[in-house]
């Protein structure tokens, strides 16, 4: 075995303090990297502040749109607004005319009217709008007023008209460009196709449509009063008249014109508008130009009426109707265009969110990654060189790159490497020295303990000199331990052996104790038994007597009742006779029964024919006198019998029932004895039964009494056997207990011998 001297290890320099630079620069206190955050920075927050200015455009047109919508929620109230105060107009005219069906439409439309006003000034109130809802009470207080005058009756048709004309002219139709330009609807030099394509809808929908449908409207009333002036169809127009149709003919086909040519152009324009518009134009165009064309041809163009009120009233509600669908459709393609350019908004938002966030995502991946490829064998080669400085030699790096840093990492490893050899040489010497020293202290112990007869304990076997020493001393140790263990299991098996015997003869002596009391109590129930089989035997010798008297008994029983049945079998005929007679004479008064309903039958017809012949006697006068006494003397004669068959026929009914109920008496005396006789039978088979059960049972008495006789003598020589048992019994109870003895002393032996090995502990 080779030992290193640690004289001859060669001596480790104390390290020096590192070199640091005399003066630094600001750049140079920082760590690498705050450098390198610095960096980044300098690219990003131009970058940053670019996006910011982005978002900010996109959440101010996203604000400006919700204004708009604003505006529009505000516009779709304000379409039935205008259209019930045209209806209103119409409704309170016709009620001041005195047309009362009127009334109940007017009161509707009213409750529409402020309804729609209501909704309105909510919204407005909701967002902050004072001007508007300032407008709306104007318009209300407005409302209100006409609505005083129709009920007042104070003012005339064409009054109340021109009232609602001055009142749709000045606050309805301006309330449509109020509600534009306090939620900028019509935006000007719009910056999206979105954008001019709500501003062009807005200008539909709040200026163009509401702003030319009362004109519109009005070539209904200005024909129709140009006809009441005329004096109606087929009367000439003077040239006053022709001049007023013209004028209301073109003010209202320029206005129709203006609704119709706007919702054309404007779905033209903007193609995704065209389901929404179209159908509203096609709608309106439909019905005007036949409605234009009618006043034109008739009213317009020819010199006397040609076209009738009624023509003209039955177009209007279609004509109507379809001006303000056009109104509705402009506001639902507005409101359309504003969610469209909100989503667009809401896209071009989160397109300014998440593109900056996924670039600054990006960047601060690569920054990491570059910094990370920096930083990390930097903090790496830092910890390694604190750890050499204190004294940890061995210390190595990761080298994970080529670069200067990957290159500084080998050199660094090499380096530490060799330290970490020089290093192990010396402490594997000293190492070697201190475990012969603790080995040798070691199995010290172990044989002190081996000494005190603790058996379980073994030196350690080493690679030193000692290894051999302690080897043998283990072989030692164990053939001892072998030898005692033997000897221990031994004791241990002579204790159980013994114990075990020990509690065998307790038993067997107990249980010899327990024969001679069970032998000696069985010999006394041998004599009882004995004794009782005597008894038995004569107790059958008498039963054997019993059974043959019972036998005479049963046969003398059974004759008697064998005559009892044969008597009884005449009485069942005797009762079957009568009954037979009794029925016959029930029969035989049926017959009478039948004879006196024809005796009553006949006293019936004669007592009709008296009768008759009193009639006809009555009749003849005089000459029929004595005939009429003859037939009174018969109809009292078939009285008499008459009476005389129902006094029989109650009679006959009472001998019937009477009959009746011996028949049925008969009849429960046939079952009775029928029953009697069968029980009688009945007893004459138990009684034959009981005869040659008895006749068994006597044979089987004087058995039982013979074979008692033999139980005695048997079990007077079981007795005999019993009392032999008791004696044997007793000898070997007295065996056991001097077997008992020698048991205790073998157990007392090894017991002693336990003590003795006990102090020594032996491996398991």
């Amino acid at each position: 075995m080779t030992v290193t001297n640690p004289e001859f290890s060669p001596a480790v320099a104390p390290a020096r303090p590192a070199a640091r630079p005399d003066r630094v620069g600001l750049f140079a206190r920082l760590p690498v990297s705050r450098k390198l955050l610095l960096a980044s920075l300098g690219l990003g927050v131009p970058y940053l502040a670019a996006m910011g200015g982005l978002m900010y455009i996109t959440n101010v047109n996203l604000q400006a749109n919700r204004v708009q919508r604003t505006g529009q929620a505000m516009l779709v109230p304000a379409s039935p607004l205008l259209q019930n105060v045209q209806l209103l107009r119409l409704s309170a005219t016709n009620v001041l005319s005195g047309k009362a069906e009127f009334r109940e439409p007017n009161i509707q439309q009213r409750q529409v009217v402020d309804a729609r006003l209501a909704e309105i000034a909510a919204v407005a109130q909701t967002h902050g709008y004072a001007t508007i809802t300032a407008q709306v009470t104007r318009l209300q207080q407005g409302l209100d007023a006409l609505d005083a005058d129709v009920d007042a009756g104070g003012v005339t048709p064409q009054q109340i008209q021109t009232k609602y004309t001055a009142l749709l002219r000045e606050q309805v139709i301006p309330l449509f460009q109020t509600i534009s330009d306090e939620t900028k609807l019509a935006l000007q030099n719009p910056a999206s196709v979105q954008a001019a394509a709500a501003a062009q809808v807005a200008n539909l929908a709040a200026l163009t449509v509401p702003a030319n449908m009362p004109a519109a409207g009005a070539i209904a009333s200005g024909s129709i009063q140009v006809i009441t002036r005329a004096g109606g169809p087929g009367k000439p127009l003077s040239e006053a008249l022709q001049f007023e149709a013209r004028t209301n003919y073109t003010t209202a086909n320029q206005a129709m014109l203006s609704v119709l040519n706007g919702l054309k152009g404007t779905y033209k324009k903007f193609p995704e508008l065209e389901g929404t518009l179209k159908p509203a134009a096609d709608r309106l165009e439909a019905v005007a130009v036949p409605l234009f064309n009618s006043v034109e041809s008739g009213l317009v163009n020819s010199k006397t009426v040609r076209v009738t009120p009624a023509q003209i009233n039955e177009a209007i509600p279609n004509y109507a109707a379809a001006l303000f669908a056009s109104l509705d459709a402009s506001i639902n393609a507005l409101g359309s265009v504003l969610v469209t350019q909100e989503r667009a908004s809401r896209t071009q938002l989160m397109a300014a969110v998440i593109v900056p966030l996924l670039t600054l995502l990006a960047v601060a991946l690569l920054f990491r990654a570059v910094a990370g490829s920096i930083l990390v064998p930097l903090r790496r080669l830092t910890g390694a060189a604190r750890q050499l400085e204190q004294g940890e030699v061995g210390a190595q790096v990761p080298v994970t790159s080529t670069d200067e840093l990957g290159q500084l990492a080998v050199a660094f490893n090499s380096a530490s490497a060799q330290l970490k050899l020089n290093a192990d040489r010396a402490e594997q010497e000293r190492v070697e020295a201190q475990r012969l020293q603790s080995n040798i202290g070691e199995f010290l112990d172990v044989t002190m303990d081996i000494a005190d007869g603790d058996l379980t304990k073994r030196g350690k076997v080493t690679e030193d000199v000692l290894g051999n020493v302690v080897d043998s001393i283990n072989l030692m140790t164990d053939e001892l331990a072998s030898v005692l263990r033997r000897v221990q299991d031994t004791a241990a098996s002579v204790t159980g052996g013994s114990r075990a015997m020990l509690g065998t003869t307790q038993v067997i002596e107990e249980g010899a104790q327990l024969t001679v009391a069970e032998t000696q109590r069985v010999a006394e129930q041998v004599a009882q038994i004995t004794e009782s089989i005597r008894v038995m035997a004569v107790n059958a010798q008498r039963s054997a007597e019993t059974a043959r008297q019972a036998l005479s008994a049963s046969q003398q029983g059974q004759e008697a009742v064998t005559g009892t049945l044969e008597g009884m079998q005449n009485i069942r005929r005797e009762v079957q006779g009568v009954a037979k007679r009794i029925k016959n004479l029930g029969d035989r008064s049926l017959e009478i029964q039948e004879i006196v309903d024809t005796i009553s039958q006949i006293a019936r017809q004669t007592n009709l024919l008296a009768l008759n012949a009193s009639i006809e006697a009555a009749g003849a006068g005089e000459a029929g006198g004595r005939f009429s006494i003859v037939a009174d003397e018969v109809r009292k004669l078939a009285d008499t019998s008459s009476q005389a068959t129902g006094r029989i026929a109650g009679l006959i009914k009472n001998v019937q029932a009477e009959i009746q109920d011996v028949i049925a008496s008969v009849e429960d005396g046939t079952r009775e004895v029928e029953q009697g006789y069968r029980v009688a039978g009945t007893a004459g088979e138990r009684l034959r039964e009981i005869g040659t059960l008895t006749q068994t049972s006597a044979q089987l008495a004087e058995t039982i009494a013979s074979s008692s006789q033999a139980q005695v003598s048997g079990i007077e020589q079981v007795g005999g056997a019993v009392q032999q048992i008791a004696q044997i019994a007793e000898g070997s109870a007295e065996q056991v207990t001097q077997g008992r003895e020698t048991a205790t002393q073998l157990q007392s032996l090894a017991q002693q011998l336990d003590g003795s090995l006990a102090r020594f502990r032996l491996p398991s």
